[in-house]
C-alpha cells in the first residue's frame, strides 16, 4: 500500500473492516442454519448463463465485459474467471 495515499487507505481500512463484518455474519447464519460453508467456498465466483454462453461461443471479450459489467471485477480477475470456463 506504499502508493496509496491517506484517503485511499482509510478507505482500505473500512472495507477490510466491513469484510470482517459480512463474514462474522455469514459465520453466524451458518452456525444458526447448521450448514458447513466450506463447500460453498469452493465453488468459485458465481457466473451467469449469458457470460458462459458468450464465452463457450468463442466470444472471449465480450464475456470478459459482461461479466465485468454483472460484478464490477477488474479486468484480469474477469478475464481468469472466463478462462476457467
Amino acid at each position: 500500500m506504499a502508493f496509496l495515499d491517506w484517503a485511499d487507505r482509510r478507505e482500505v481500512e473500512r472495507l477490510r473492516s466491513r469484510v470482517n463484518q459480512l463474514e462474522a455474519v455469514v459465520q453466524e447464519l451458518c452456525r444458526r442454519a447448521e450448514l458447513d460453508p466450506g463447500p460453498l467456498l469452493q465453488q468459485g465466483p458465481v457466473v451467469s448463463e449469458r457470460v458462459r454462453r458468450l464465452a463457450a461461443d468463442g466470444r472471449r471479450i465480450e464475456a470478459i465485459k459482461t461479466y465485468r459489467q454483472e460484478t464490477s471485477a477488474g479486468l484480469a480477475e474477469a478475464k481468469d474467471v472466463v478462462d476457467r470456463l
